[in-house]
């Protein structure tokens, strides 16, 4: 069975690698990565490198209902995914290795986007979720992305535009659409515009947060300066998203996707044959314009994997024989992957079906990702004293 340790390779020299008890030998270069607690430590520099965290993480517990986690869904038990910059990310399925600068409970492997520890084409999908703004080479991290994936792998990532800085340990970078699609220039894009949770009340609301924790009001009037931006926060700034589209948010949207796929032809894809070739034989076509696209819950995958297998007996077989890819090389640790919601992916609905709890729920998030548990707890005071009548 393949696993993790099946598909790892030097983030030097990108050769084999071997395990010796509680470390890692390169084949090649002879550098030993230590394994500490049960987690390989695969940075080029590990011995120096001390990442700290600007402040303290929220567990999650899941991917949002966005076109990254279709993706995840849709794939089959032998298709691997990298979660790059996986943060807190509680969620543990076989087929998706966790991966983070830190060595925390929530990953699978301690590594570096710039220097990426896996062998040439062995990665179906690389997800990189508001990590871009913190690398120090953005480009470079794209040509490893490209090296690792598979011919017809994908590739989503986002990254901050109109948003404050946030350490990670650093934030270098914010890039509007054009800057991510100079950066992932050699992939096919595929989709390109900001998320739901990117919006324009997300840069409203993080850049005066942020003005106003750093803001010292020193007479009256300057009292009364700060009481009037908390007023403007006080509107319903969601609600004012449904005033944009894709075509006008991403100007002053606080984050931006890219959605790409690596083809070095035309017709790569990792999509299995057998059911390409019943795509290109059916009327299928006519359902599924674009097979590629994996952004939708109803897609030529999950059609495979439900329809398809009771249709058609050679995608039955070929599911069947399918060698499940698990990165603990353990069996019986499996992980039932439901299927994505009915949902549909254009904004407007993502935004109308948001609830007051979600709402809240990203609210908390973003504040303590980007303000610490400092930050939460003096716009938690504020928030009680207004409530009461005190502010």
């Amino acid at each position: 069975m393949m696993n993790l340790y099946s598909i790892l390779a030097c983030p030097i020299c990108q050769s084999d690698v071997e395990l010796n008890g509680e470390q890692i030998h390169c084949t090649s270069c002879k550098k030993v990565y230590p394994i500490i607690n049960n987690v390989p430590v695969m940075l080029p520099d590990w011995e120096s490198t001390n990442i700290q965290h600007e402040g303290e993480l929220l567990v999650r517990k899941g991917y949002d209902d966005w076109i990254h986690r279709t993706i995840m869904q849709s794939f089959t038990d032998n298709q691997v995914v990298l979660d790059a910059g996986c943060g807190n990310m509680a969620l543990d399925d076989p087929c998706i290795i966790r991966m983070d600068v830190q060595l925390t409970p929530y990953v699978d492997v301690v590594g570096d986007l710039h220097n990426l520890p896996f062998k040439p084409n062995s990665i179906d999908f690389v997800c990189a979720l508001a990590v871009v703004e913190h690398l120090r080479q953005p480009f470079v991290a794209a040509e490893e992305i490209w090296r690792v994936l598979k011919p017809g792998g994908y590739v989503y990532a986002e990254c901050n535009f109109v948003f404050a800085y946030h350490g990670y340990p650093h934030h270098y970078f914010n890039a509007s659409i054009h800057g991510m699609q100079q950066v992932f220039s050699r992939f096919k894009e595929l989709r390109l515009g900001v998320a739901p949770y990117q919006m324009p009340s997300f840069a409203v609301e993080n850049i005066l947060t942020n003005y106003l924790y750093l803001f010292k009001a020193e007479n009256s009037y300057e009292e009364s300066f700060v009481k009037a931006v908390h007023k403007v926060l006080k509107y319903p700034l969601r609600q004012y998203d449904s005033k944009f589209n894709q075509d006008t948010a991403f100007r002053v949207a606080a984050g931006e996707y890219f959605l790409g796929l690596k083809q070095v032809n035309n017709t790569d894809t990792i999509i299995p044959e057998v059911v390409i070739k019943k795509y290109l034989n059916n009327e299928l076509k006519i359902k599924y314009t674009d097979y590629l696209d994996l952004t939708n819950s109803e897609n030529l995958l999950i059609w495979a994997k439900n329809q398809g297998k009771e249709l058609h007996p050679e995608i039955k077989e070929y599911l069947a024989k399918i060698e499940p890819f698990n990165k603990y090389g353990n069996k019986s640790q499996g992980f039932e992957r439901s299927l994505p919601k009915a949902i549909s992916t254009s904004l407007k609905s993502v935004q109308n079906n948001t609830s007051i709890e979600k709402k809240w729920s990203i609210r908390i998030f973003k504040t303590l990702k980007y303000q610490g548990v400092r930050g939460f707890a003096k716009k938690a005071v504020n928030y009680l004293k207004k409530k009461s009548g005190l502010m």
